[in-house]
């Protein structure tokens, strides 16, 4: 027995070597498919960690080094796997032969046991990979010493670019500041010294941008800072102002770096934005840009650069470089044409760039005497926009046209249009923030469209009450046009006589009485805007001695009653009473009595108003009824019994804001033509419902963009919008049994469903609030092309909306709602899901 148990031993040691090793041959084929898979599941692994990384390095990172190995890894095991794979496939027909040489075992059993190894190899380098999913598999990359600014070719900047440079080796010299009035190309200046620091060897640390603008926020200029210096969030969020500071003044003391700070209107405290030049010892620098020389002074400017308007020859190279060589020598008399418009610019670049563009497209002499004809005889173009600093309705733009006298055409608004559309294409205005109903005038273009107005009469504009020690009384004496902003209306009480003044815009200041002694002088004045004054009560009676007003706009005052004295207003066209909360009726004789009234707007300025403010309108409406030449009406109406809402044909045509509040029912039949009506906005109504007797849909809404709906318990759905195909602002809220917008709508006397997406084909903005019964928007999903917000806040019920993956391409900016319903939202299909989640905000 003792010899039996070795040798017994021994067969089983033999049997297991010849059974594993057996192995490899016996599962040769299943062995290699195994690796394949292995393989094919190493690749997709290594194609969706490279896409991310590739994600990241878009956003200023770089991989790390672990994972640029892993990644070498994998592409040396997909080589050694590749030629595995490719070997074992050339050893499996040998073995289906069933040939038992002692070669082919032996090459069947290499091979083999590399697969095996191989495949372990491979998930071994799977899982390393599958640690990435969550760590972080780049790194943030420091940001460059200096960004470059991106700019056009420029001309005229060169030597004083040179004079500047030369002062930023001056060790005395540390603040810099280049002055001058706006379009003059201080900021082309600075961001040409920016971007030398790129092709010149120099010994600074690092050069830092901040665009400052005239409302400086401290705080948005520590956060460009922050950014610079790579301040990590940890050390920077829920830290106030001071703490701020303290970070970046402790950053920069170790740095020699340029602070470039573009267009500055006020002295800045550096020291509390955290910068100091006196606490720094390596020699740093700070330049700036205003318009003002004494800002220069206030800032601590130890030089400072006057930027000028351009010679005569540099301005033809600019202008000549933006139209164009093509265009500029497309004709023989352009040239010459070209020198005149040059000469009118009067060398200030941003004119000569902005006029250049106009004309690049313009090949024929006439039109080039056109705009010569436009600049030098027609500065009307900028007249009435010196209030456009901020957003300006276009038709507010165009009543004041009207009453100016420039717009004399039938129908001015289409006309206006149509001038605001040539501003538009001539960077002369922008679209306005808000919507397209609204434009914006950068505050230069607005700089220089008073400049060149002023050519032709005298303009005063006033911003501040520091204006009224550099206006005389001879300045109010020749006056034609004026512009009073803020404290600076104290200045009208010493305002004596203003005979020859046409214009007198008063918006937004702190007027409380309008002096009966200013409007005694103002014999001339056709336009009188005296809104968003809050601390108006009243108007004199001596407002009915401006007989030849045409323009009057009270918006947001607190005046209680309007003056008798206004009947005597025969020549006024134009009368806005918008949001004045304490007004409480405007006597029929007070309308009646005005006969050349084209335009009447009493209309809330915020829903808010509708609850709490009552308008009596029987007596306005019916004033308005008797005047031959009104044209468009904004009017609220309250607890109208009838519930069809009564008005002429004249009247339903000229009716462009509507405002119902309070109305049993409000009714819509094809006989109701209301295609002037642009915005309606219902109020605590009980229903609104929509009858289309035999002629099947009506578009008795065509024009309709803004709608507002609030407060309408009993509502059931908005079906009747579909009367307004082009509505743009749709607006719902506390409407409690309200369950669907648009729903299907089965139209009469046919079988065929109506596609909504016909009728919400021009929507932009959604919003939707307090709607505890909305389940749908509509009953699918549609293009919405122009879609650029959702908004829905307190909706429970509405767990779909109406996208799927093809709706509002490229046009979606943001959906927005609370967190809890999002993730409870359904989609029509993952891809959908997917394309909207990166548009999801919380609120």
């Amino acid at each position: 027995m003792d010899c039996v148990s070795p040798i017994l031993d021994i067969l089983t040691r033999l049997w297991d070597c010849t059974a594993t090793n057996g192995s490899y041959i016996r599962h040769l084929k299943k062995n290699l498919n195994s690796l394949s898979e292995a393989r094919r599941e190493l690749e997709d692994l290594s194609e969706d960690v490279s896409r991310r990384v590739e994600e990241e390095e878009q956003q200023q990172r770089k991989r790390k080094k672990v994972v640029q190995g892993w990644f070498d890894a994998v592409e040396s095991q997909i080589k050694e796997v590749d030629v595995i794979l490719r070997k074992g496939e050339e050893e499996v027909p040998k073995k289906c032969l069933g040939s038992c040489c002692i070669y082919n075992c032996y090459s069947g059993y290499k091979i083999g046991k590399k697969v095996i190894n191989k495949i372990r190899d491979v998930k071994e380098l799977i899982k390393k990979g599958e640690i990435f999913e969550n760590l972080q598999v780049t790194y943030k990359l420091p940001r460059p010493t200096v960004d470059g600014m991106v700019m056009e070719e420029t001309v005229g900047f060169d030597s004083m670019l040179d004079e500047v440079w030369g002062h930023i080796a001056d060790y005395r010299c540390r603040i810099i500041g280049l002055y001058g009035i706006g379009g003059v190309g201080k900021t082309t200046l600075l961001k040409k010294l920016n971007n030398k620091f790129l092709d010149i060897n120099h010994h600074f640390d690092l050069v830092i941008w901040v665009a400052v603008s005239k409302e400086a926020n401290l705080e948005k200029i520590q956060e460009v800072i922050r950014k610079k210096l790579n301040i990590p969030d940890e050390m920077w969020k829920n830290k106030g102002e001071e703490d701020k500071a303290t970070e970046i003044l402790i950053s920069l003391r170790s740095k020699k770096f340029v602070l470039l700070l573009d267009d500055v209107w006020e002295r800045l405290d550096l020291s509390k934005i955290g910068v100091s030049l006196y606490d720094n010892k390596k020699g740093s620098k700070i330049v700036f840009t205003t318009r003002s020389q004494d800002v220069c002074g206030r800032m601590g400017a130890h030089r400072r650069y006057k930027v000028e308007c351009l010679s005569p020859e540099a301005s033809m190279d600019l202008f000549r470089l933006t139209v164009g060589e093509d265009v500029f020598n497309s004709h023989p008399e352009i040239p010459r044409l070209a020198q005149i418009v040059v000469e009118e610019c009067q060398g200030l670049p941003l004119a000569i760039i902005t006029v250049a563009r106009a004309m690049s497209s313009r090949r024929g002499p006439r039109e080039w005497q056109h705009a010569i004809d436009e600049l030098q005889s027609n500065p009307f173009r900028f007249a009435g926009m010196g209030d456009l600093e901020h957003n300006i309705r276009k038709a507010e733009l165009i009543e004041l046209w009207v009453a100016e006298g420039f717009l004399n055409r039938a129908d001015p608004r289409n006309e206006g249009e149509h001038i605001i559309g040539s501003l538009e294409l001539a960077c002369l205005l922008e679209k306005g923030e808000y919507s397209e109903d609204f434009v914006v005038m950068h505050d230069v273009i607005r700089e220089m469209a008073v400049w060149l107005a002023s050519n032709e009469c005298k303009i005063v504009v006033l911003e501040d009450d520091k204006s009224s020690q550099q206006n005389r009384s001879d300045d109010f004496q020749e006056a034609f046009r004026m512009s009073v902003w803020g404290s600076a209306v104290e200045i009208l009480h010493e305002a004596t006589s203003c005979p020859r003044l046409r214009t007198l815009l008063l918006s937004f200041s702190v007027l409380k009485t309008f002096p009966s002694s200013f409007a005694e002088s103002m014999h001339a004045l056709t336009v009188l805007n005296l809104s968003h004054n809050l601390d108006l009560v009243e108007l004199p009676e001596a407002i009915g001695k401006l007989i030849d007003l045409c323009y009057l706009n009270l918006s947001n005052t607190r005046i209680r009653a309007l003056p008798i004295g206004i009947v005597l207003l025969k020549k006024l066209k134009i009368l806005r009473l918008d949001g004045m909360r304490d007004l409480r009726k405007v006597p029929y004789p007070v309308i009646s009595s005005l006969l050349s009234l084209q335009v009447f707007s009493w209309f809330p300025t915020e829903l808010f108003e509708l609850h709490t403010h009552w308008f009596y309108m029987e007596n306005t409406v019916a004033g308005l009824e008797s005047l031959e030449n009104i044209r468009d009406i904004s009017v609220t109406l309250c607890n109208v019994d009838d519930p069809r809402v009564e008005f002429s044909p004249k009247l339903q045509s000229c009716v462009k804001r509507l405002a119902l509040v309070g109305t049993a029912s409000f009714l819509l039949s094809p006989e109701l033509r209301m295609d002037h009506l642009e915005t309606l906005e219902i109020v605590d109504c009980y229903s609104v419902n929509i009858y289309f007797g035999d002629q099947g849909r009506t578009y008795c809404f065509r024009n309709l963009r803004h709608l507002s709906v609030k407060g309408c318990h009993f509502m059931k759905n908005l079906k009747w919008i579909r009367c307004a195909p082009n509505l743009r602002f749709l607006y719902v809220s506390d409407c409690h049994e309200l369950s669907e917008i648009i729903g299907t709508y089965e139209s009469p006397g046919t079988s065929e469903i109506e596609e909504s997406h016909y009728v919400l084909s021009n929507l932009m903005f959604i919003d939707l609030q307090h709607l505890p019964s909305l389940t749908s928007i509509c009953c699918r999903a549609v293009p919405l092309p122009y879609l650029k917000t959702i908004s829905v806040n307190d909706c429970p019920g509405l767990r779909k909306l109406p996208l799927n993956s093809g709706s509002a391409n490229n046009s979606l900016n943001a959906i927005c709602g609370s967190r809890e319903w999002w993730d409870q939202l359904e989609w029509e299909d993952e891809d959908a899901k997917n394309v909207f989640g990166s548009k999801f905000l919380a609120l």
